[in-house]
């Protein structure tokens, strides 16, 4: 089974039938390092499930690149806003690493919602699950320092920091690359 399949169909029971017409709608390829999935602007259309590699979400602030959100190994990764408000969005995505990855078209995934109650299940609980997450970065930013965000981090994405530049971790965490190496000697 398709891991984008797979993961999704962990979220509740789905018929044979209905497995079968999701793994017809997905994609999966292989993508290079430094390729953007999303551009600043654009219109999300597709969910992306990384089956091994990297990948980033990240806005502009004052010009800066300001990392928001990481997928790793079996992780999903999208635009959420963008995806469910067709509108253009905020925030760009792309990848840090060689990266292998499945995706689905929006569109396509909604008329499977429509076709199977077991896929729409699914779709509310994903949607579920990506406002939770969201909810916890804005309260790790409201509520932890640095050094428990950099602590959490570790804990979320495991070797996360040997994998991709510290610019992106540093920018992740609000803070400078100078008071990264800091937080990391204090930390090891």
């Amino acid at each position: 089974m398709n891991p984008l399949v797979s993961a999704l169909t962990s979220f509740s029971h789905t018929p044979v039938s209905a497995i079968q017409e999701l793994e017809e709608a997905v994609t999966t390829k292989a993508v290079a390092k430094g390729e953007c999935l999303l551009e600043i602007g654009q219109i999300a259309r597709k969910m992306y499930f990384i089956h091994a590699g990297v990948a980033r979400v990240y806005y502009l602030k004052e010009s800066r690149d300001v990392t928001d959100y990481f997928a790793v190994d079996n992780q999903f990764i999208g635009a959420v806003e963008s995806l469910f408000t067709l509108q253009p969005s905020q925030k760009a995505m792309e990848t840090l690493t060689e990266t292998e990855l499945s995706y689905i078209s929006y569109s396509d995934f909604e008329m499977l919602c429509s076709k199977h109650h077991s896929i729409e299940t699914i779709g509310r609980k994903v949607a579920t699950f990506a406002f939770l997450e969201g909810q916890q970065r804005i309260e790790s930013i409201r509520f932890m320092s640095a050094a428990e965000r950099y602590r959490e981090l570790e804990r979320k994405y495991p070797g996360l920091t040997n994998r991709i530049p510290l610019k992106y971790i540093a920018s992740y965490l609000g803070t400078s690359q100078v008071s990264l190496s800091r937080i990391r000697a204090g930390v090891q």
